[in-house]
């Protein structure tokens, strides 16, 4: 059997030998290859594309966390009409995807349900997904104050699959003991409110503008996620977006574990173009940049002034100062076993500069600190350098990379609707009442190129018999 290593090893499940749970790669993919999840689709789930972006982010991420397998149970019936996936069927998807679709339900599995609730006796389990204009919420089956899931915006649909596969995780790893037993949510339309998140204040206006053009700058985690979004947006078909992908790196095996665009057929093909192949097929226009991010960087005549950053490197944060865009969102996320569910957003023009939120002596990295299980491993594979590695890799998952691309795409998104913007926004997805950021403002700069999100309503067209 080939040794895991930095290239190859699972993100998520790297987890498990940061914390010292277990004594080796191999022996972490092992334990979370327990790990299941079952969704069930109840009547009237794809009635919105808000409902088809929550299912298949939360099939998308769930099968890149639950090495254990996902199974999808009762309604697939039905032709999706999401951007990535238009004209085919939830079944083809589901498969394609890699759930093991089921007629019945033999074995108590967590469960996340979207539209209507199984009439059967719920498992121990069993959290209903719910959204409703700008916000979106998970509670347990049967709670009260459930959101109506009926005002189609895909951001809310997708931020709550990100917030149910985040229970479901916590749960079957113990890490939470409410997990699954508590009411979960937040409003993209006013992140910061915390306590009354649910009241109309919070809810925004119906969903009319998309940006026309964007700036993808880094294609990892975060890059992918962003243009997963992207794929579940109401884009009229003659209006899918254009967008400049920038990366210059190739698939490794571990991105399969992070990268919500990436398959097993990708690797060692170079990110821009697998990702650019895949939006292109969708009616996305795409223009390739395979080069790092630096200090040579300047936006063109006719190239999008907007960007989303997702590239985990000070000094090409630094370099934000000079690169000409008019608006950059910056994601950055937490790489350590505590703290990878851990969110934190930028947005420019701010009233700091890039090179002043990251200061030049940051940019140094520190040496990772071996704990006893990498010594032990590094002794007995005697690769002390590939241990060090693997140890200096992120732990990270795509559930979280999801709801870092909807407070993203919010902030673009948020002032085409007349809506303030956040200089600042932390996030803990593990405790989301516990989210900070600066005081919200009118956005100052050049304006978001846009078109007008499709508005007929979507058909829940039926397969045929």
């Amino acid at each position: 059997m080939t040794e895991l290593n930095a290239d190859s090893m699972h993100r998520l499940a790297k987890m498990a030998l940061d914390a010292g749970e277990v004594d080796s790669p191999e022996e972490a993919v092992a334990l979370f290859s327990r790990y299941r999840l079952r969704i069930h689709l109840g009547h009237g789930w794809a009635d919105t594309l808000a409902g088809q972006a929550s299912f298949l982010t939360a099939l998308n991420t769930a099968v890149r966390a639950f090495l254990g397998g996902v199974e999808v149970y009762d309604d697939l019936s039905h032709v999706l009409d999401v951007p990535l996936y238009r004209g085919r069927s939830a079944r083809e998807v589901a498969k394609e995807l890699g759930a093991a679709v089921v007629t019945c339900t033999t074995t108590e599995l967590p469960t996340l349900v979207l539209g209507a609730a199984p009439d059967a006796a719920a498992p121990a389990f069993c959290v209903q997904l719910g959204w409703d204009h700008w916000r979106f919420q998970i509670a347990p089956v049967g709670a009260e104050s459930a959101l109506t899931c009926v005002d189609d915006n895909p951001l809310a649909g997708i931020g709550a699959a990100a917030l149910g596969v985040n229970e479901a995780f916590m749960h079957v790893r113990g890490d939470l003991v409410e997990a699954g037993h508590r009411t979960v949510g937040m409003s993209l339309w006013n992140p910061l409110a915390v306590a009354d998140w649910r009241d109309d204040a919070h809810k925004g206006p119906p969903l009319a503008y998309l940006p026309k053009s964007l700036w993808l700058v880094g294609l990892g985690h975060l890059g992918q996620a962003y243009a997963w979004t992207l794929g579940m947006l109401p884009y009229p078909v003659d209006g899918r977006p254009h967008l400049v992908l920038q990366d210059f790196d190739k698939a490794a095996k571990s991105n399969l574990s992070t990268c919500l665009l990436l398959w097993a057929a990708d690797l060692l093909k170079p990110k821009v173009r697998a990702l650019a192949s895949r939006l292109e097929a969708a009616g996305f226009t795409t223009s390739l940049v395979e080069r790092r991010f630096g200090p040579g960087h300047r936006v063109m005549v006719d190239e999008p002034t907007t960007a989303l950053f997702g590239v985990d490197n000070v000094a090409a944060r630094r370099d934000l100062d000079t690169a000409a865009f008019a608006m950059v969102v910056e994601t950055g996320l937490g790489s350590g076993y505590r703290d990878f569910r851990n969110i934190r957003l930028h947005t420019f023009p701010g009233p700091r500069l890039p090179s002043q939120i990251w200061r030049a002596e940051s940019a140094a990295q520190a040496e990772p600190e071996l704990n006893d299980t990498y010594k032990k491993l590094a002794d007995e594979r005697k690769d002390i350098c590939g241990m060090t590695l693997l140890a200096s890799r992120a732990v990270a998952t795509p559930f979280v990379g999801a709801l870092a691309a909807v407070l993203a795409l919010a902030e673009v998104m948020r002032p085409l609707h007349g809506g303030l913007v956040y200089a600042a926004l932390d996030v803990q997805m593990r405790a989301l009442r516990h989210r900070t950021g600066a005081a919200p403002s009118t956005y100052q700069g050049l304006q978001t190129a846009f078109v007008q999100a499709e508005k007929r309503p979507v058909s829940s067209t039926r397969e045929a018999a």
